[in-house]
């Protein structure tokens, strides 16, 4: 079975198992969005990260099937949230909870996905279960920070970069960490171990969101279609809106900031953007600070124990963060 066919299988194994812890529940005005918010769909990426490290270090591929499933819920609360904060019409195609319903049950759905995630974890008990448990808190907590992080940062024009890598580090590479460190800990992996597993995830992590910001505006906007330049539509304070301010001249900077966040902006006004971007090599530096964080991802692997699982990690980490979109 080649890694494709592996994940697929692992993505299919999660979603039947997510699937069942709705059977048979009530109320179902508490239960039918969440179950809707939770099959949206995604790439189960976090749930399978977990399994990958728990199989790495020896562990009972059965018995990390709850932590996964939890660490899956903790990311989907996350995103219900993250909706209604943004007030996002949308998520992967299909209307957010609090569209589809309203507003008071998308925050009572997000509320019941974070609660069912701590009853899953619980489900399974392992020799350091109370520093899993931290782990998944601190995990949560740290999400929680970074999106106060950015939200404070729609207001600002001046985010230094050290301040943008403290928000995704703990906006997004923290959901990534959680598992990592937490499938080497359900396997017995010591203290050492459990550290360079965080580490891998947090410099995935950071890559990835990097990534992501790059390929807003510089992907291929063919695949992106109406969402393609969206973070510029949006003034997004992303790395590369704070490289802009920081390096383009006054005469540039003014463009900038006149096109970034204007309502009712234009597909010539994005690309006029993307132009700025390429004149001061916002784009590259871009890529450069992306390519840091999976050297130091790569660096990470090879420290870790010798095998086939190892290597499965490798194809993820390859999986990950090739992405045209």
């Amino acid at each position: 079975m080649d890694f494709s066919e592996r994940m697929s299988s692992y993505r299919d194994d999660i979603n039947r198992s997510l699937e069942s812890l709705f059977d048979k529940k009530s109320p179902e005005v508490l239960y039918e969005p969440m179950r809707y918010a939770v099959n949206i769909g995604g790439k189960r990426v976090r749930p399978i990260l977990c399994g990958i490290f728990y199989r790495l270090f020896g562990g009972d591929p059965a018995k990390v099937l709850y932590p996964a499933l939890a660490i899956e819920l903790l990311h989907n609360f996350t995103l219900v949230h993250d909706d209604i904060m943004d007030d996002d019409d949308l998520r992967r195609g299909n209307k957010t909870v609090h569209v589809k319903w309203d507003l008071s049950t998308g925050v009572l759905s997000g509320d019941g996905i974070v609660s069912l995630a701590y009853k899953v974890l619980l489900k399974e008990k392992f020799e350091r279960s109370g520093e899993i448990i931290r782990i998944f808190t601190d995990g949560l907590l740290e999400v929680c920070e970074g999106q106060a992080y950015d939200k404070e940062f729609e207001t600002r024009n001046d985010v230094t970069e050290k301040e943008y890598v403290r928000m995704i580090n703990n906006k997004t590479a923290a959901l990534l960490a959680v598992p990592s460190a937490i499938g080497a800990l359900c396997a017995g992996a010591g203290e050492d171990m459990v550290r360079l597993a965080e580490k891998y995830g947090r410099a995935l992590g950071l890559a990835f969101q990097i990534q992501d910001d790059l390929l807003d505006i510089a992907g291929d906007e063919a695949l992106f279609g109406k969402t393609y330049g969206s973070d510029v539509a949006e003034g997004k304070k992303t790395y590369l809106y704070i490289l802009a301010v920081k390096l383009m001249n006054e005469e540039d900077h003014k463009l900038f900031l006149s096109i970034a966040g204007k309502e009712g902006i234009t597909r010539n006004e994005i690309f006029e953007v993307r132009k700025l971007y390429e004149k001061y090599g916002i784009l590259e530096k871009a890529e450069n600070e992306a390519a840091r964080y999976i050297k130091e991802a790569g660096s990470v692997i090879d420290l870790l124990p010798e095998g086939p699982f190892r290597n499965e990690l490798k194809e993820f980490t390859a999986w990950m963060l090739k992405r045209k979109y």
